[in-house]
């Protein structure tokens, strides 16, 4: 073999190490279902959710990727009515799902972030009624991550658009406040929503306001630093403890605990803490530190 050939060789090796890893095409169903939400005390709401099969859940799909790959979603609605389906901050038109058919996409970022997916017809009523998700774009996906989808509701509200009355948003005045379709104390059984960790150990908390008002989540204990916001309002690597987020905002959020026991996060908008009037029946949470 002569001198050129290794050479050859050598360069064909050199370029192989030197390029990226080949992106990875994950595909997710998301299936928009309709069904009722019962809330801490056992009232009985109409709710629309997306879900990761044809079965209903007050739980509304996480999608995790990673920023190596592309995300084909496959969007059924398993409802009986038309449907819309949009990513906010995303380029990518609104898509109509007449009911019992599905829209496929594709969706990529090489920047860590949360993006937020909802129904963009009749809205914000669809969204409001449940319609609303996240989609967590992750550096590495063996990070430890907790996932909060902040929601309220009005049951009188909630009941007049599943009959297609007109409501007044400016009478809006929820009385139930749920994260990823639970309140306290049900939410403390919540694996994906409940922080437990160890000191030292770092943990990230991906946070979307998918409802109709404005939570300012506050965390007992300690500062949290800002990975990711989808507001101009909220500075990334700031450090601080309570996080106000509009209609439709997200967030990632670092803590690395620095002291072990339990310690409260807690809507600062005090009413978010109730259910029905009660407290603490609303967004409540005990994060657990070792």
């Amino acid at each position: 073999m002569n001198k050129k050939f290794w050479f050859l060789i050598v360069v064909v090796l050199f370029i192989a190490v030197k390029l990226p890893l080949q992106a990875i095409t994950i595909s997710k169903n998301i299936f928009i279902n309709s069904g009722e939400l019962v809330t801490v005390d056992k009232i009985k709401i109409p709710f629309l959710a997306f879900n990761p099969t044809a079965t209903f859940s007050t739980t509304n799909l996480v999608l995790d990727f990673t920023t190596a790959d592309t995300l084909l979603l496959i969007v059924t609605n398993n409802d009986s009515q038309t449907h819309g389906f949009a990513i906010k901050n995303y380029d990518l038109e609104n898509k109509t799902i007449v009911a019992k058919s599905s829209i496929t996409l594709k969706v990529y970022s090489t920047t860590e972030k949360v993006l937020v997916f909802y129904d963009p017809l009749n809205y914000p009523q669809n969204r409001y009624m449940g319609l609303g998700g996240m989609i967590c774009i992750h550096k590495n996906l063996n990070e430890k991550y907790f996932y909060w989808n902040l929601k309220e509701h009005e049951v009188a509200f909630s009941k007049k658009i599943a009959t297609q009355q007109v409501v007044d948003w400016q009478q809006y005045y929820p009385d139930y406040f749920t994260i990823n379709g639970l309140s306290h104390p049900d939410l403390q059984n919540d694996a994906s929503a409940r922080v437990v960790g160890k000191v030292g150990e770092t943990i990230r908390i991906a946070i979307a306001n998918t409802g109709q008002s404005k939570h300012a989540i506050h965390f007992h204990g300690f500062h949290l630093r800002v990975i990711y916001s989808s507001t101009d309002q909220i500075d990334v690597d700031s450090s601080k403890d309570s996080f106000p987020l509009e209609s439709m905002q997200s967030l990632i959020l670092e803590m690395i605990p620095d002291k072990s026991g339990s310690y409260s996060v807690h809507d600062h908008n005090l009413v978010a803490i109730s259910g029905g009037g009660i407290h603490p029946n609303g967004m409540f949470l005990m994060m657990k530190i070792d």
